[in-house]
């Protein structure tokens, strides 16, 4: 009587404890539920459920396990990153397939692929680099040229005056992006039968260069963020403009700025003796193909110089071959100038007429 009764309660607890884990717990896949394949065993159904519960378990463990190694090694990887592998994975199967990859990627040695495909990448942007940064020192090199003329122009042609001594120099850039940008340059140069894949020329020390080519890019990767509004490098950035200035008994020493030599008036008449220097250079070079010539140039604010100091900067413009034009309203010594004229407005015409010549 009873064994009927403990057989259909020994059912009954089965089916629940089955129902409980496919329905309920969620542990057994829907694969494993529609597999079709049957196997013989001599377990009961009460081992059978506990073997399956256990497999589910293991299972999840593995995944679990896989889920933690793979956040790890995505860890190295930026969404956006060369070997295109997936670092944001949200479903078990993501995380499979992640390893499926990664398992073909190295079974198919793809890291020489993309080894090779990189190195070639690097040596075409360091050699663009190299060829831009290049051609940019190639005309600092003539801003060099420039500034020793000005310091020789000065010296024989000098200002009697005030002002005793000018001279310019160019040192070495103080912009991060540019330093940066000509180590490359140099290091590209140095070292161009090296960089990049294998080849008859190579040196011993490839592998050695190559790495500092990849620190060399990384570095530029992280100047180029700190500065995202930065879309080009000019001729300027290539080297500080600096000045030094002796005025009477003061010595600016060497500054990049021509400000406090001495007056308001002073530093006016110092960047104009350096614009009229300059433009000197560029007329005795443009004179060697079509003879000397006159240039005219406008002065402004020429009124608050001393009087001497205007004197002193006619003469030194005029012994270039360099005539300044004074457009103040106000007359300043009118007998300093060769020419002197008064012009009038009459509704949208100008009437210029001539007041003064000097004869010598």
């Amino acid at each position: 009587f009873f064994c009927p009764i403990v057989k259909q309660m020994s059912e009954q607890v089965l089916t629940i404890t089955y129902h409980q884990m496919v329905e309920n717990e969620h542990l057994v896949p829907d694969t494993y539920l529609s597999d079709d394949k049957t196997m013989e065993t001599h377990l009961d159904c009460q081992q059978l459920l506990s073997q399956l519960r256990g497999t589910v378990n293991q299972k999840r463990e593995s995944i679990d396990k896989l889920k933690d190694i793979v956040v790890s090694f995505n860890r190295n990887f930026k969404p956006q990153n060369t070997f295109r592998f997936n670092t944001m994975p949200v479903t078990d199967n993501d995380y499979l397939q992640i390893a499926v990859d990664l398992q073909e990627f190295m079974d198919n040695n793809k890291i020489d692929e993309f080894r090779r495909r990189t190195s070639e990448h690097y040596k075409d942007i360091l050699g663009r680099i190299s060829t831009e940064i290049g051609s940019l020192m190639k005309r600092r090199s003539d801003v060099d040229g420039v500034i020793l003329d000005i310091n020789r122009d000065f010296v024989e042609k000098n200002f009697a005056g005030v002002i005793k001594s000018i001279e310019l120099r160019a040192n070495e850039s103080s912009d991060k992006l540019m330093q940066l940008l000509i180590s490359i340059h140099d290091y590209t140069v140095e070292n161009a039968l090296s960089i990049g894949e294998l080849n008859l020329f190579s040196s011993n020390n490839r592998d050695e260069v190559n790495l500092k080519v990849v620190d060399y890019l990384k570095s530029l990767s992280h100047q180029l963020q700190n500065e995202p509004n930065r879309s080009s490098v000019s001729l300027s950035d290539a080297f500080r403009l600096q000045f030094r200035v002796k005025e009477n008994d003061n010595d600016t020493n060497w500054v990049e700025r021509i400000n406090n030599v001495g007056s308001d008036g002073t530093d006016i008449l110092v960047k104009a003796m350096v614009n009229i220097m300059l433009i000197n250079v560029f007329k005795k070079k443009a004179a060697r193909k079509s003879g000397d010539f006159i240039v005219h140039c406008m002065m402004d604010e020429i009124g608050r110089l001393h009087p001497n100091n205007i004197k002193g900067i006619l003469q030194f413009a005029n012994s270039r071959n360099i005539y300044l034009i004074n457009s103040s309203p106000t007359s300043y010594n009118p007998y300093d100038y060769r020419y002197t004229y008064l012009l009038s407005k009459y509704g949208v015409k100008t009437r210029v007429e001539k007041l003064l010549k000097r004869i010598k």
